[in-house]
């Protein structure tokens, strides 16, 4: 993966955590057509946006029960490290 997509990336995952394009356009306040276009690397992203869609990532991931984690008991490793 090259650090170009990241901001792609991020802006296509944001789309599926807020329900779709327009919904992340809403909370970005942006177009959904230059969204897709920034999407599709027709545009570039703007820095003040690829930070506020991090926000919106980071908040929807703040607000997730964490993953558990396997107790030393619970079947996770016996032995010492190497």
């Amino acid at each position: 993966m090259k650090n170009s997509d990241v901001p792609m990336m991020a802006l296509r995952r944001a789309v599926q955590i807020c329900g779709g394009l327009d919904a992340l356009g809403d909370r970005l306040n942006t177009s959904t057509d230059l969204l897709e276009r920034m999407m599709t690397g027709e545009e570039p992203i703007a820095e003040a946006l690829f930070r506020q869609t991090v926000g919106l990532l980071l908040e929807a991931t703040a607000t997730r029960a964490p993953k558990r984690t396997p107790d030393s008991n619970e079947g996770g490793r016996k032995g010492p490290r190497n």
